[in-house]
């Protein structure tokens, strides 16, 4: 089986539905499997600080992640497009 990472950073949840859509097309692949991960919310202020585990949805993506997947999708929302706030 070949795991897939779905990785993504939703704001407002679109980013999280299309995620989800693309994770259910890979799963329906004979010998692949999605394994979606997700990033913490990103802060204006360097002293916040999330929890290690999210309150819901798929766990936050570890280096292993990264290392064992066969194949990388990688979404976020239109406001990380060059690493700058939204205009």
């Amino acid at each position: 089986m070949k795991d897939i990472l779905v990785l993504y950073y939703s704001r407002h949840g679109a980013t999280r539905e299309l995620a989800l859509a693309l994770a259910r097309g890979i799963d329906s692949v004979a010998g692949a499997q999605a394994r979606l991960r997700t990033v913490p919310p990103v802060s204006t202020l360097c002293e916040a600080s999330q929890p290690e585990i999210p309150d819901a949805g798929p766990p936050y993506v570890e280096n292993s992640d990264l290392e064992e997947c066969a194949g990388l999708a990688l979404g976020s929302t239109a406001r990380h497009r060059n690493g700058c706030p939204a205009r």
